[in-house]
């Protein structure tokens, strides 16, 4: 049985730090769904003396996988990957649902979602309805509900920015963008923001055609085979470019958190679960770690980005959440609240506490427990009386969409690179009318 399901347990002092920050122990007060309780029941799963049956399965399935835990505990334990490999577990006893089995096969086939997604543009009047803006479903379906779908395009962005793109002002600096699925495919937008960003800078930007999905849903559903066959997939085509650019920028929390931490935790669960050797991707990955950053970050230590945003003002009214995956994992928070200093920013309650995406799963079988999370999260954006609010991550955008729909908030959405370039835009137009 694995060393980490077994020694956790062990090194927890029951402190309790963790528990009342826990997303899922807030909504339901219930011991067994908080980071102590779910060690205590894997290590007893582990040690043989509770069986994987279908009320643990249910409990484990839970969890947001949000890490505020891990960011608590004094003794540092890795509670999201004990819950993590656990699902690895849960997934070869119990099998993978068919509507997940087809969703994370179709996320290593571009071309049929390419298909799929124009599809479901040019349907989109007999799929969805208008609602405040957002994209409703016309019907409901038993796992979703009545609820606000993400935006379709004709052509997603990898479809419409391809390979080399030099900046007017080239200054010779050339970074790669990892786009992420939301991005490319749903929230086109938010590539072309950092494309227009990067152009202002004068640094070149190179789109790989062949980059492929992260793997986070599959991941999270402990759905390991799949996960690590996009992992490699995207190690032997990424690792070879980097020699030719300065960075690969990825613009999505969860995407990065990926590529920077848990793909070398699939590479290790896959080691121990089916005995593959993954010794040479895991020295791969540490290349490819050491030229992949999250875009705020980048953009914030590397370029003259936050000394031309420092004295412009736009008078629009702002409000920030902190995508889990960006602060309690990447610790990045500061960076793109920098950046957005041209806006008032009015600071929510609860900025850090998890929106409530919490992966397929909680978006599927167990919505409601989603739904309460959001709820939570719409009021905070509400009270700020913000206009806009922003977040470096379209998971976030897609859950936080949803709640303020549900909860009638009149706040938008804005990812920080649409803020920025927005910034940037009326930068550029001042000094076109001062010539």
């Amino acid at each position: 049985m694995s060393s980490i399901l077994n020694q956790s347990a062990s090194k927890c002092v029951k402190c309790a730090k963790c528990v009342p920050t826990c997303t899922i122990y807030s909504l339901n007060r219930d011991e067994i769904t908080s980071p102590r309780g779910y060690l205590d029941l894997v290590s007893a799963y582990a040690n043989g003396k509770l069986p994987l049956d279908t009320d643990l399965k249910d409990s484990i399935e839970s969890c947001f996988l949000c890490t505020t835990c891990v960011t608590q505990c004094p003794m540092n334990l890795p509670i999201d990957l004990v819950i993590q490999r656990a699902r690895v577990d849960i997934s070869q006893k119990y099998g993978i649902p068919a509507y997940k089995r087809i969703l994370f096969f179709l996320l290593g086939k571009r071309k049929i979602l390419n298909i799929l997604f124009s599809l479901g543009y040019y349907f989109n009047p007999c799929l969805f309805k208008k609602q405040d803006g957002h994209n409703k479903l016309r019907f409901s379906i038993k796992k979703l509900g009545d609820r606000v779908i993400s935006p379709l395009n004709a052509k997603s962005f990898l479809q419409s920015y391809k390979g080399l793109i030099k900046s007017k002002n080239s200054i010779n600096r050339k970074v790669g963008i990892y786009i992420g699925c939301l991005s490319n495919y749903n929230y086109k937008n938010v590539g072309i923001s950092l494309l227009k960003i990067l152009d202002s800078l004068g640094i070149d930007a190179f789109v790989p055609q062949k980059q492929e999905c992260c793997g986070a849903p599959a991941f999270f559903s402990g759905d390991i085979k799949n996960t690590t066959k996009l992992v490699k997939k995207n190690i032997d085509y990424l690792v070879p470019l980097l020699d030719d650019i300065e960075a690969l920028l990825v613009p999505e929390a969860t995407c990065a958190a990926m590529l920077l931490s848990d793909w070398n935790h699939a590479l290790e669960i896959e080691s121990e679960v089916f005995g593959i050797d993954n010794s040479e991707y895991v020295k791969k990955m540490q290349i490819l770690k050491s030229k992949t950053f999250m875009a705020s970050k980048w953009l914030h230590d590397n370029t003259e980005l936050p000394k031309i945003l420092e004295n412009h003002h736009i008078d629009l009214e702002i409000t920030y959440h902190d995508p889990c995956h960006a602060k309690k994992v990447l610790k990045i928070h500061k960076e793109p609240r920098n950046l957005l200093k041209s806006f008032t920013i009015k600071e929510m309650k609860d900025s850090d506490v998890c929106c409530g995406f919490g992966g397929v799963t909680l978006q599927s079988e167990k919505y409601h427990l989603a739904q309460g999370i959001g709820d939570r999260k719409a009021k905070n954006i509400a009270a700020t009386n913000a206009t806009v609010v922003s977040a470096e991550c379209s998971a976030c955008r897609m859950q936080i969409d949803d709640s303020m729909c549900r909860n009638n908030v009149k706040a938008t959405f804005m990812h920080p690179l649409e803020l920025i370039a927005r910034s940037l835009g009326e930068i550029d137009e001042s000094k076109q009318r001062a010539v």
